[in-house]
């Protein structure tokens, strides 16, 4: 899809009076941070809870359709390895490679590490904590005491946390949440299986090395070696399609499990009241851990992209796995199943406040992604356009290209323009309080190249000084969509209206003749944007 001109450079650059902000798919009203300096701000903690209420909702739906029999346990197998072998992979792919966090070598380094010892020191708390109290919180056997501290010691750390990064920290902390699994991975397969079997397992290794974990180093490879710009847009393309179900197919699935463990769970032999266990999974799970998951990243020199991953990782309940893990390798099922629901039930609540007390803490009320309510966006309107003649500066660029800050023109574009005044060459502005961004010369459509003009409407006879350039909007039929809402966040927020409109209408076609944006200084909460049809 063509990236419009103010949406690459809003990224990088205060264009005249239009403030820097931090894109994002959900971002947070701008300035609260400073308004609520130290602690986070009414607005934040809404967004946070709903955005936990969402998570919690499509695990809802999964729940149901399994209730419904729509999604039935046989073709649980085959979704889970289409989600772990594919569309993991992709969306791995699509938020590790170019992803400007991994140019930091801590990024590297230290995430996996950090995800290891989370799992190893939760896991040795959590032991210490059932041999202590032994049979007086019913922990009398030692698989009731080794399935309690695996179920404490891993916490989920994939398909509640992603969306959660993703919309409240955004793309960098996403790709460090990823490495970060890593060692999560490997404190699963090493101290989690030697918990529950009395040592490793052969072969133990394999498990490590799976689909995520391959496309995870894979794509630090592409970066390392800088061919991020080199990949092909049809396999971008591809893996962006797949990507973009792997979260609600897995949230379905997860769903789905926990309907079978409420309510189709077999687990025998033990009479025993299970409010013990509840109440001990909480306390350690859902408060001194998320303690010293924040203490911890408030003293050690980790990047902000990490400590942005410990504030959601905090909060987190214990993950479903180890149930499965438990029984296999011979554990204690029904333990394993009463902290699972009992962090998971709780963690409703706990999870939203949890995550505003370690963005506070941790100093992070500024990287949050600044949320600015959806605005109304007018048309489209089918119009006439008269030919027109813009003049200005100019560069050839593509959308591929503008995915990166390191290759991306536009931005460059609007720096120079303003940093050499080209407004001033600008010979006798049809209309000065009018600045147009003209896209022309498609090499084929949104996924080729083009070329993008920022400047002034000139008259059609006008002399135009040698260092400007030149575009001509022919005469012809345009839809006409007008965003009207806070700059920038209106701007793409209308372009994504536009995709929407022509991935769904068959009425109109584009012609990648000319399209251009007008920016009119007489109304700053406003851009028109106009698209070539047939």
């Amino acid at each position: 899809m063509m990236m419009p001109s103010f949406v690459s450079s809003f990224v990088v650059f205060r264009i005249e009076r239009f403030q820097f902000v931090k894109g994002g798919l959900s971002p947070i009203v701008a300035g609260l941070a400073s308004d609520y300096a130290g602690t986070m701000s009414l607005m934040q903690v809404i967004t946070i809870l709903s955005i936990t209420a969402a998570v919690f909702t499509v695990m809802g739906i999964g729940a149901a359709a399994r209730s419904l029999h729509w999604l039935t346990r046989e073709a649980d197998a085959g979704i889970l390895k289409l989600s772990i072998r594919v569309l993991m992979p992709c969306f791995i792919f699509q938020k590790v490679v170019g992803n400007p966090a991994f140019d930091e070598a801590s990024n590297v380094i230290l995430p996996p590490i950090w995800g290891y010892m989370a799992v190893a020191i939760g896991c040795l708390i959590a032991y210490c904590f059932a041999r202590g109290s032994g049979a007086v919180l019913g922990f009398d056997t030692s698989d009731k005491v080794h399935s309690f501290a695996i179920c404490i010691g891993i916490f989920n750390y994939g398909f509640i946390p992603i969306p959660l990064i993703s919309e409240i920290f955004g793309e960098r902390a996403l790709g460090v949440l990823f490495l970060h699994n890593v060692g999560v991975e490997l404190g699963i397969w090493t101290i989690g299986v030697s918990l529950a079997s009395g040592g490793l397992t052969k072969g133990w290794w394999k498990n490590v090395l799976n689909p995520p974990s391959i496309t995870i180093v894979i794509s630090l490879v592409i970066n390392g070696l800088g061919w991020a710009h080199l990949v092909p847009e049809f396999i971008s393309q591809i893996t962006g399609i797949l990507a973009s179900a792997a979260i609600p197919v897995m949230m379905l699935l997860i769903g789905a499990t926990f309907y079978d463990q409420i309510f189709h769970a077999k687990v025998e032999g033990d009479p025993s009241s299970p409010w013990p266990a509840y109440v001990s999974s909480v306390l350690l799970r859902l408060l001194a851990i998320p303690v010293l998951f924040l203490l911890a990243a408030m003293w050690l020199p980790i990047s902000v992209e990490l400590k942005q991953v410990a504030a959601i990782q905090a909060a987190m309940p214990a993950a479903v796995f180890p149930i499965v893990l438990t029984k296999h390798y011979g554990g204690d099922a029904r333990t394993a199943l009463r902290v699972v629901m009992a962090t998971t039930v709780v963690g409703f609540v706990t999870i939203p406040l949890w995550i505003s007390t370690g963005i506070s803490w941790l100093g992070l009320e500024n990287t949050v992604l600044e949320q600015t309510p959806k605005e109304a966006t007018v048309g489209p309107k089918l119009e006439p356009v008269e030919a027109m003649r813009v003049v200005g500066i100019s560069v050839r660029t593509s959308n591929r290209k503008e995915m990166s800050p390191e290759t991306g023109q536009i931005p460059l574009l609007y720096q120079k323009y303003e940093s050499e005044k080209i407004d001033q060459l600008v010979p006798n502005p049809v209309d000065p309080q009018k600045r147009i961004a003209v896209y022309a010369d498609y090499e084929s459509d949104q996924s080729g190249k083009f070329t993008i003009l920022l400047g002034r409407q000139v008259a059609a006879d006008a002399e135009i000084p040698d260092q400007l350039d030149k575009v001509r909007i022919h005469r012809g039929n345009y839809l006409h969509f007008v965003g009207e809402g806070e700059m920038p966040a209106v701007v793409p927020q209308t372009w994504e209206t536009i995709w929407n409109y022509f991935a769904e209408d068959t009425t109109h076609t584009r012609t990648y003749d000319a399209d251009f944006e007008i920016y009119d200084e007489a109304s700053p909460n406003r851009v028109d944007i106009f698209i070539a049809v047939e």
